[in-house]
């Protein structure tokens, strides 16, 4: 499994996106199996539309809905109570660190399904002990 993370999902949706071309080539592959299942969440889908909302308008968002909505690789995950507990915990107790509670949700689903990769461009998934796809 592999999750799926924001600047992924962005760059997939955006040809001005400077990942744009990575995103597109590894999608493709992602969704022919490779890395498995892929997963997301519905924070990241959060972060993910309103991004794409504020600087791009609807259009983008309703192209990735679309995109989601056609795929049957992708598996959306929710952030339960005790999830977002935990998340906030994590967040915390990392005050050093600059991660977003969307980042900590991640990191602790994929703890949870014990998910090593995430599809993306944030740098903070490797200080959190993940492995970045593509590599940086």
């Amino acid at each position: 499994m592999i999750l799926v993370d924001t600047g992924a999902w962005y760059a997939l949706t955006d040809p001005q996106e400077r990942h744009h071309g990575h995103a597109v080539a590894l999608f493709a592959r992602l969704t022919k199996g490779e890395h498995g299942r892929m997963v997301t969440s519905d924070y990241i889908l959060d972060e993910t539309y309103t991004l794409l909302r504020m600087r791009l308008g609807i259009e983008p968002v309703k192209r990735l809905r679309g995109l989601l909505g056609q795929s049957s690789s992708v598996q959306m995950v929710r952030v339960s109570d005790t999830d977002f507990e935990r998340s906030l915990d994590l967040m915390i107790s990392h005050e050093d660190k600059r991660w977003s509670l969307t980042d900590c949700t991640s990191f602790v689903l994929m703890r949870e399904l014990e998910i090593g990769d995430a599809f993306t461009f944030d740098h903070n998934f490797i200080e959190a002990g993940f492995r970045v796809v593509p590599d940086s």
